[in-house]
């Protein structure tokens, strides 16, 4: 398992580290064809604001960890202190990837994103062509694990972002939501989050308004989506919109009692829900006590924020056994790995053989009888083989006994399995399209050649 992992996340360094050492989509390709043409065989990037992590097999043996440093260091044009940088190698960075892949090392505990985030890094490192057979495995059987913890566990469930509750409050109180008028003020990191946390759930008709005017069009042109609201149009137009989430740093409130009463009179009895995720408020609290109107802020959501980080925590050791368990396969694929070009070899010189002597024989049998004798030959051929194929590919066998025992039936058999087409046959034997297809199908060979060997 001679894979080596170095990065930074947000455990090792600062956000103004981390931003120097991200990686943009299009800055991908040619950073993984450096990387390759300097000192890997295989390579992978996962670059999202809270990590930057490099994932390699290496090119020779005489590899460490620090020449992984020194490239990020110089492809970035940054200082970067060895401190805040990680190094993992062998089972251990192939674990960091699976409780990566599984939302158990993100900064919050079970960060819905991060999934799709290796998924993104794995496929760039497709189109790249920088994959090898390790790499993609690893990262198909991480998925798979991700996957895994997701729907075995109750690790994802709850929103644990106070944006993301709000939003989630909003949806208890007006339902359907998709087709309610929302306004956005604040154009910071939680507004920006609470606008696309709403777009995500159907919302289309999101209004944006901030107290620094370039900003709020800034934030727009990100989205990609919202309209924009003067500041000071507030309070002619606050009794317009069912939902507001106010997130902004003014140091007085925004939404006075007086626009919110004026408001309601406007709205004629249908039900608003405010929102304040500021600090200071920006809300006057006062307005809770006008009817219809919902007013909640930092300490209602707080409570439901620590209760669903609770929750998940509690969830973490049945991730960590999933994580293990996929840990444990992917180390056996590891383990099998130098020995399926010669379990490919053998099984095709058997049926080689087969089919030529078949062949040679084909006029002396009907057609009937022929598909008779293919059937039985074939039946032959793999209660000869499945013996040594079992052993080879015998999970127990440490790494050592069974390249061993690889060498052994390359001799008696007068194998030839160092070609790169046995190389690719051994591929196809061990590595499907996906986790569960290549672990499947190398179980599929195994227990098909058992059985018949113990017929």
């Amino acid at each position: 398992m001679n894979i080596y992992a170095v990065g930074t996340s947000h455990k090792h360094s600062p956000l103004e580290l981390r931003e120097r050492l991200v990686f943009g989509e299009e800055e991908l390709a040619p950073a993984l064809d450096d990387l390759r043409a300097r000192a890997a065989a295989e390579a992978a990037i996962i670059s999202t604001c809270n990590r930057t992590e490099i994932y390699v097999v290496p090119k020779d043996e005489l590899f460490n960890a620090d020449r992984l440093k020194e490239w990020l260091a110089a492809w970035k044009r940054c200082d970067v202190p060895k401190q805040s940088l990680f190094a993992l190698h062998a089972s251990s960075a192939a674990r960091h990837l699976f409780e990566v892949a599984s939302g158990v090392d993100s900064q919050v505990v079970g960060d819905i994103q991060i999934i799709g985030q290796v998924r993104s890094a794995y496929q760039s490192a497709q189109r790249s062509g920088a994959l090898g057979k390790v790499l993609d495995r690893l990262f198909n059987v991480a998925l798979h694990t991700g996957k895994r913890v997701k729907s075995e566990t109750e690790l994802f469930a709850g929103a644990v972002s106070i944006s993301y509750v709000a939003v989630e409050l909003a949806k208890k109180i007006f339902h359907p939501i998709a087709g309610k008028r929302t306004l956005v003020i604040g154009a910071g990191e939680s507004g920006e989050l609470a606008a696309r946390n709403l777009h995500g759930q159907g919302v289309r008709n999101i209004t944006i308004t901030n107290r620094t005017e370039s900003r709020g069009h800034g934030l727009i042109g990100r989205l990609g989506f919202g309209s924009w609201m003067p500041i000071d149009a507030l309070p002619s137009r606050l009794h317009e919109f069912d939902i507001v989430i106010v997130s902004t740093g003014a140091p007085n409130y925004l939404v006075t009692y007086e626009h919110a009463r004026a408001a309601a009179a406007h709205r004629a009895g249908e039900p608003q829900l405010i929102v304040d995720i500021s600090v200071p408020r920006n809300v006057d609290p006062r307005i809770d006590t006008i009817p219809m109107i919902f007013c909640k802020d930092l300490t209602d959501l707080t409570s439901v924020v620590e209760s669903n980080v609770e929750r998940r925590l509690a969830e973490l050791p049945r991730a960590e056994l999933i994580i293990a368990e996929e840990l444990a396969k992917f180390a056996t694929w590891c383990n099998r790995l130098p020995v399926t070009p010669v379990v490919a070899e053998l099984k095709r010189w058997g049926e080689e053989i087969a089919r030529a002597e078949l062949e040679k024989n084909r006029g002396r049998f009907s057609d009937t009888d022929y598909e008779n004798v293919e059937r039985l030959v074939s039946s032959v051929v793999r209660k000869i083989l499945g013996m040594p194929m079992a052993h080879l590919l015998d999970a127990q066998t440490d790494a050592e006994r069974v390249l061993l025992k690889a060498e052994y039936v390359r001799v008696l058999f007068n194998l030839n399995a160092g070609s790169e087409s046995d190389a690719d046959a051994g591929h196809a034997l061990a590595n499907g399209n996906g986790a569960n297809a290549g672990i499947d199908r190398e179980k599929e060979q195994t227990t098909s050649y058992n059985s018949d060997a113990h017929e």
